[in-house]
């Protein structure tokens, strides 16, 4: 399982060896022992030769046709996202999002320079921008220019965890600014951004222990809204992130889609630490959630996924 970057504090702890001269502390030796010699052993003597996502799907008692899911693709860091709803397969929507996405190259160095096209965690671009306003503009420009309006939407992941003091949010944490807005204030922000670009998600818009607001926001908010470090993957929101690593087993993340699978979409997620196994194309497409995050189309832990 890949490691996050974002972390939320309900997560689940990563079994790490700890000791401080090998790997900074954060060597795996007793994970992959016990991968080898307790889980390995078990799961050779019940797996019976089925592929895994026919496994995984059977784990979760579900019957009818597979689907393969609409990509979801990190493009610009920040947690900007481009999602190609609009396509009529999954191999058009990649080369469609592929194709934004070096589109998007052209944009921000046109606007930014090359300097700007630097990529980070996730294979996003990072130009330096203070407002989402900036970067939608650059994820529009981009669509139409390849001809793909309203056939590819945007998705937003704020993180807000990551900037909210209790009480407030700073806006302008990435450029060491203060920029303080309440939370009726961001709430608002968001309202105005979905009315003026084709937002279809948003992820994690609040903290993690801001219930209040997100409740409220819950109430009229026309798309989807998903819990990340609110949840964990443990009626503030209206979809659920499956992120293996932060609940700890396989099982409890079935166990979790199985509880809200009628009234809820769920996404299954890579993480910033990602690796190059494809275990989550498995997942997505075993318990069927309908869409997935894995980064960009960029570098070989994301593209491993979506192959």
């Amino acid at each position: 399982m890949p490691s996050g970057a974002s972390t939320g504090k309900h997560e689940a702890v990563e079994l790490r060896d700890s000791i401080s001269n090998e790997y900074g502390g954060k060597g795996v030796e007793t994970a992959v022992s016990n991968v080898e010699n307790l889980i390995g052993t078990a799961l050779i003597k019940r797996f019976d030769g089925v592929p895994l996502y026919e496994f995984l799907r059977n784990e979760a008692g579900l019957s009818g046709w597979s689907i393969l899911p609409v990509p979801f693709k990190n493009v610009l860091n920040g947690g900007f996202m481009l999602a190609p709803v609009g396509a009529p397969s999954f191999a058009q929507a990649m080369r469609m999002g592929a194709k934004a996405y070096h589109r998007l190259k052209q944009v921000v160095t046109k606007r930014h320079g090359p300097a700007a096209t630097g990529i980070g965690d996730e294979g996003s671009f990072a130009p330096s921008i203070s407002m989402p306003e900036q970067a939608l503009e650059l994820l529009e420009t981009a669509v139409a220019q390849c001809g793909y309006t309203n056939k590819i939407k945007c998705v937003i992941d704020p993180a807000s965890s990551e900037f909210f003091d209790g009480t407030a949010y700073n806006l302008g944490f990435k450029q060491d600014a203060l920029n303080l807005v309440s939370p009726a204030e961001l709430s608002g922000l968001y309202k105005r951004l979905i009315g003026r670009y084709p937002i279809i998600l948003l992820e994690d818009p609040f903290a993690e222990d801001d219930w209040s607001t997100w409740s409220e926001f819950n109430k009229t908010c026309q798309i989807e809204l998903l819990g990340d470090d609110l949840l964990v993957t443990n009626k503030a929101w209206n979809a659920m992130l499956l992120t293996v690593n932060q609940i700890g087993t396989v099982t409890e993340v079935i166990e979790a889609k199985g509880r809200i699978q009628l009234c809820l979409e769920c996404f299954v997620s890579h993480r910033s630490g990602e690796t190059t196994d494809d275990f989550i194309a498995d997942l997505t497409v075993g318990l069927g959630t309908g869409h997935p995050k894995s980064g960009a189309p960029c570098r070989g832990e994301r593209v491993a996924t979506y192959n």
